[in-house]
């Protein structure tokens, strides 16, 4: 081999280590980032939060709002080769709405009696439709509402944290 090609192996050997150091370094300090803003928006909630400095560990803070148990879950979930990190609100209602209602991810209504379904959603279809810009990856059953969104950088704002966790308590509370 000689000193030419040997140069270019250690050029890319070094390139190599770079990019491999620069991920490493994008998920830490997406980690650190994610983990700060969850503990200052706990505090802002009065929330339980106990930060994982491991970066792909489910990070989880609860509390109550105005007697709603609350979550707020951050994740990443695998996609084949690839993944992506959600955020995801859930406020869970005092008492079942038993009512074997569903509204799914993509905003369809689903229920176990249609006429039980029909009339919730005769109740609550304008209310929901307004709320799903906001709120997007709207989810309601009997139990919760939830609202899951891709984990973007505008969540390592802690105030939109809890404005998010306010906006889908709101919505619980007007559910009939």
């Amino acid at each position: 081999m000689n000193p030419t090609e040997l140069k270019g192996i250690l050029v890319s050997i070094i390139l190599l280590i770079i990019f491999i150091g620069g991920i490493i370094w994008l998920i830490k300090s997406s980690n650190r980032k994610i983990n700060e803003a969850l503990i200052k928006a706990s505090e802002k909630l009065n929330f339980l939060y106990s930060p994982s400095d491991r970066p792909f560990k489910k990070k989880i803070t609860s509390g109550t709002i105005d007697g709603y148990k609350c979550e707020i879950i951050v994740y990443t979930q695998s996609h084949g080769e690839s993944s992506s990190t959600y955020i995801s609100f859930f406020t869970y209602f005092p008492d079942s709405l038993n009512m074997g209602i569903k509204i799914n991810w993509r905003g369809q209504f689903e229920g176990d009696d249609d006429h039980v379904a029909n009339l919730f959603i005769e109740r609550n279809l304008d209310l929901v439709e307004s709320h799903k810009k906001k709120l997007r990856r709207l989810k309601i059953t009997d139990t919760y509402v939830n609202s899951r969104k891709i984990l973007f950088k505008k969540y390592f704002n802690p105030e939109e944290i809890v404005k998010t966790m306010h906006d889908v308590v709101n919505l619980a509370k007007k559910i009939k």
